[in-house]
């Protein structure tokens, strides 16, 4: 089948489809090398400022390059498509789903585990004293970005709380984690549990930015896949979809619920040698993958430049993906490239992951960070 996929960045689902045997054209802001590598066109398209824009670049690509099919990447997922078979969630679904204060009403509705959400104009009615820490966070949003951290009540005096575009939530402590969900609309099977990298040093990252995922969760936690299995089925959510939890000392709580592909599907690819793209392709047609099991232990991680710098040199390693082309410049805190790797179990992936870090800092002129990485916590 001849796939259009169109996103922020979508080397990961591209080169997937590419691996199941079809036909790529990609859009997204980037065209990385590797996406070029896999796709048999590759378009390169600027970050649209608002829906409506994104909407008339989705429906232009969509008439210029036609296709069986078309996939909706990050950053894209809400736009309203017409005249093309969608193999994504509905418009309407997606948008709500992403929506974290819905979300929490919704989960607790359903007595799921969850994580109490105000309304940042709201904050005086959380119940909790005033030394209690708290996270400031869009409503919307993904991968970590604007997330902040205040020791106390006092700290939201600095936001503008007239809006409701920001949400809080009391902090907790824990592992985070994710489970990858494949449904058809009605039921749901989890191909895989993940262990999430967030704001690892080693990465460059800072706060609570995602970085990356270990597959699979090691020790598993009985009850999570059952958990995100039930949530997805419940909200009707079809295809490739994650659910993120938080591993607390209390249980697991459930932190958002993400209705498109994951930053895991390199890692979950690699350890249980399921395609993703095709378990999604076939979910549209009402059949489910079986459960699979991890053959060995996989990772990915995000690497971030903590300062403007252009690559001057090809990166030609095999563990490195998301290659950026000779000549680019790469922004402050934005990614540079990913490292994908595969061990015997979780420790040995990640000291791979730390390592390759800094091989690869070291390649592109980014300061070498310490290879110490952050303790699990539960």
């Amino acid at each position: 089948m001849k796939i259009l996929i169109i996103g922020y960045s979508v080397r990961h689902i591209a080169c997937s489809a590419a691996r199941a045997g079809h036909d790529v054209i990609a859009a997204d802001l980037f065209c990385d090398l590797d996406l070029e590598r896999c796709a048999s066109r590759c378009i390169k398209i600027d970050q649209p400022e608002n829906q409506a824009e994104a909407g008339e670049l989705v429906g232009s690509l969509i008439k210029r390059y036609p296709a069986d099919c078309v996939v909706l990447g990050p950053g894209m997922e809400e736009v309203s498509v017409a005249g093309a078979r969608l193999l994504n969630n509905p418009r309407e679904k997606a948008a709500q789903v992403s929506d974290k204060l819905w979300l929490s009403g919704w989960l607790e509705s359903r007595g799921f585990p969850s994580i109490p959400t105000l309304p940042l104009s709201e904050v005086s009615t959380l119940r909790c004293s005033k030394a209690c820490p708290l996270v400031v966070k869009p409503r919307k949003g993904a991968g970590g970005v604007g997330i902040e951290l205040l020791e106390s009540l006092a700290g939201t005096d600095a936001f503008d709380k007239s809006g409701d575009d920001l949400i809080v939530q009391r902090w907790m402590r824990g592992l985070p984690a994710s489970v990858s969900v494949i449904s058809d609309g009605k039921e749901s099977v989890a191909i895989s549990v993940n262990e999430q990298l967030i704001g690892e040093a080693f990465a460059g990252a800072r706060g609570f930015r995602y970085c990356g995922n270990i597959t699979p969760l090691m020790p598993d936690v009985s009850g999570l896949s059952s958990i995100a299995e039930e949530i997805v089925s419940e909200l009707g959510l079809v295809g490739s979809n994650g659910v993120d939890l938080l591993l607390t000392g209390e249980g697991p709580v459930v932190v958002e619920v993400n209705p498109r592909f994951q930053g895991s599907l390199d890692a979950v690819e690699l350890s249980t040698g399921l395609n993703v793209f095709s378990a999604h392709l076939s979910s549209f047609q009402g059949y489910l993958p079986e459960r699979p099991l991890a053959k060995i232990a996989a990772g990915r991680a995000v690497i971030f430049a903590e300062k403007e710098i252009t690559v001057q040199n090809l990166l030609k390693e095999p563990w490195i993906t998301d290659i950026p082309r000779p000549g680019s410049v790469i922004k402050k805190d934005d990614p540079v490239a990913s490292i994908l790797v595969r061990g015997l179990c979780r420790d040995a992936v990640m000291d791979s992951l730390a390592g390759k870090a800094g091989e690869l800092r070291e390649k592109v002129g980014l300061k070498i960070r310490s290879l110490d990485h952050q303790e699990r916590t539960l």
